[in-house]
């Protein structure tokens, strides 16, 4: 079989080590274009089967690129391979929808990436040991579901038939993982390999499936229910006649039923060779002391008890240290649990009045109230990333995603400061910004669900390892911004250190809110604060007696020296100046508040772009600073762009000036003082 024809586009400077690696072996019929001709490539891509794209270059994006070639060839059921770096990977949605088949990251190891494009080429789907689940199948026009799918390392298979054609892009979504996938066929059963998965989510499939794979096992292997009458432990062998004899049960006592199982500590259930100890009663040696006061029997003694049953319960345990025998007249009265009984007794007047033979019924007791709902519910970091990174492309997130993790990261996105968007967009997931911005979600999810039960007067049970989880969170994106932080300062840069100390303190500020709605549940701060004359000696609480206030002593004033009674009395002044004076200060507070508000804030202003230069679409200038959006076009002439661009914001008194394109993505940094622009890509070479 002849070996698939493969056009690879890359930069001039990397197709000859390009197609030099991907032709050993054998493996591909290779034939390299450079980007920058497109003319090239739509001509050799017509005799190809299978095109790779890599990394993008200056004047030819990778999507772009995409979009050119994509549409025509895979009508005709080539299959089209974006290739990019890791730092990349937030161009890898963009990739799919411009009509990448397949997306593959690199560095890789040669022979590994060889073996991945060749199987990305072949549609290949090679079956595996996988876990059941239901997954979700999503294309442009339709979605489907496969409830009896099989989730393996390499893709997705099921028994069902799916409406779709080899070689389509689908989206795959299921429990908590979102994919893209690739089809290998439709019918009549389905099978769809994973496409574009990073390495750190092809780890977190292989051990969910690895998990899913043990589970199903264990639960085919459950044992049946447990029988209400079990047989005696093992561990407790049964007594014989010569090593215990059983001692008779006390009427006040009920005793349990064998079959009910006992939870209690280990150390309420003592060994034979142990000392127990007396689980109620008065204290060790209470009995041989005297009584401070002559008691009649009625007071000291209480319902008979035989002395046949202090016997049998001396004799209940021969390992034990026998109890000494006790005197008929100071036999106690027999304990319950609770301390009633004869200590309720020591402190009579005499003793003389006798206890009452039968104990009235205490009142029933109301039934507790039932536990409130467990708060706060952890949401997973990686789903509020996913809900965030899905936000700030402008997509919708997706309906596997909870309405609350939406709804909060919908409100902290927009809080976002153009430095962070142009970071996250350039790192991707992976950006300390991200991580920070996916905890803060998570905090703020369980910020407003317990502001919602309070204010439903609803008093959730705290889940202090819930709290705790959702600290350590908090703490470790903390931690990888200090990081940040650190390496911002080595580089001196400043702007940088900026934006992450802003983070910090965002992230700090959600932590405390989590951390007041905890105390409001544990109790702390639920008292009304004490005013002014709460603390007053003179107040008269209900029930209290009248306290007669103390009658003050007069205060003699001190005598004034002599060598201050020339300055005695400067410090009057008159009472009209003082109000003259209130009302020149609230006259003074009132215009800086206006200056403040119409002048020193700064006011947003929209500049025609039109004498700006062509390429430019808008201009927002807000202070000393703007934000210009550009075409495309503009990058290729930047030389003879720029000046003109530079001469209108010096005109509106700018100093500093951020290029975005159409589609949001930052373009470089322009300072207007030096007239030099910074970060812009490097026009291709000739």
């Amino acid at each position: 079989m002849p070996a698939p024809r493969l056009l690879v586009l890359a930069d001039p400077k990397m197709l000859p080590a390009l197609a030099g690696g991907l032709r050993d072996g054998g493996r591909f019929d290779v034939s390299a274009v450079s980007l920058a001709d497109a003319a090239a490539a739509q001509a050799a891509a017509a005799g190809a089967d299978a095109v790779a794209v890599f990394y993008g270059g200056p004047g030819a994006p990778l999507a772009a690129t995409l979009q050119a070639v994509a549409p025509k060839f895979r009508e005709r059921g080539g299959r089209v391979v974006a290739v990019l770096q890791r730092d990349q990977a937030g161009q890898r949605d963009e990739c799919f929808r411009a009509g990448a088949s397949d997306l593959l990251f690199m560095p890789t190891p040669k022979d590994q990436f060889v073996d991945r494009l060749a199987a990305s080429v072949a549609l290949a789907f090679g079956a595996g040991d996988g876990a059941p689940a239901a997954v979700a199948v999503a294309t442009r026009s339709a979605q489907s579901r496969l409830d009896r799918a099989t989730v393996s390392t390499v893709g997705i298979e099921s028994p069902s038939q799916l409406p779709l054609k080899a070689g389509e892009t689908v989206r795959l979504s299921w429990e908590t993982f979102q994919s893209w996938g690739l089809v290998v066929r439709g019918g009549p059963s389905a099978q769809i390999r994973f496409a574009g998965l990073a390495p750190d989510e092809e780890g977190k499939i292989r051990e969910w499936v690895k998990s899913g794979a043990q589970q199903q096992p264990a639960a085919a292997a459950a044992s049946p229910p447990r029988p209400a009458a079990p047989s005696p432990s093992p561990q407790r062998p049964p007594a014989t006649p010569a090593q215990v004899t059983p001692a008779p049960q006390r009427p006040t006592s009920t005793p349990q039923p064998d079959s009910t199982p006992v939870r209690s500590p280990p150390a309420a259930q003592p060994s034979m060779g142990a000392r127990a100890a007396p689980v109620a009663g008065p204290p060790p040696g209470f009995m041989d002391r005297k009584p401070a006061r002559p008691q009649g029997r009625a007071a000291s003694a209480g319902p008979d008890v035989s002395p046949a049953s202090g016997a049998g319960a001396a004799r209940a345990a021969p390992g034990l240290s026998p109890t000494p025998p006790q005197s008929p007249r100071v036999r106690p009265a027999p304990q319950s649990s609770n301390g009633a009984g004869g200590l309720s007794t020591l402190f009579d007047a005499d003793g003389a009045t006798p206890a009452p033979a039968t104990k009235p019924p205490s009142p029933a007791k109301p039934p507790p109230a039932p536990p409130g709902p467990p708060w706060p519910v952890p949401v997973a970091i990686d789903v509020c990333k996913t809900a965030a990174m899905h936000l700030l492309q402008g997509n919708n997130p997706g309906r596997d995603v909870p309405t609350n993790v939406v709804a909060s990261a919908r409100k902290l996105t927009a809080l976002l400061s153009l430095g962070e968007r142009a970071s996250i967009e350039k790192s991707g997931i992976d950006s300390h910004f991200v991580h920070s911005l996916g905890a803060r979600i998570a905090l703020e999810v369980a910020t407003a669900e317990g502001t919602r039960l309070a204010s439903a007067n609803v008093s959730p049970t705290l889940d202090v390892e819930a709290m705790a989880s959702l600290t350590k969170l908090a703490d470790e994106a903390a931690g990888r911004l200090q990081k940040e932080a650190n390496a911002a300062i080595g580089k001196g840069e400043v702007e940088n250190l900026q934006l992450v100390t802003a983070a910090s303190a965002s992230l700090s500020r959600d932590l405390l809110n989590l951390k007041e709605t905890g105390d409001r549940f544990r109790g702390f701060g639920a008292a009304p604060r004490l005013g002014a004359g709460a603390l007053d000696p003179d107040m008269v609480l209900p029930g209290q007696p009248f306290r007669p206030k103390p009658v003050s002593q007069q205060q003699t004033l001190a005598p004034v020296k002599p060598e201050l009674r020339d300055f005695h009395g400067l410090d009057e002044r008159p009472g009209r100046a003082k109000g003259v004076l209130a009302v020149l200060l609230v006259a003074g507070c009132v215009g800086l508040a206006v200056y403040s508000f119409h002048f020193a804030i700064p006011q947003h202003v929209e500049v025609q772009a039109s004498s700006a230069g062509p390429g430019v679409q808008r201009i927002d200038i807000t202070g000393p600073a703007a934000v210009v959006t550009i075409a495309p076009q503009w990058l290729t002439a930047s030389e003879t762009n720029l000046p003109k661009l530079v001469q209108v914001l010096r005109t509106r008194q700018v100093k500093k000036a951020v290029l975005m394109l159409a589609n949001g993505t930052a373009a470089g940094i322009v300072d207007v003082a030096a007239g030099k622009a910074t970060g812009m890509p490097v026009p291709a070479a000739n």
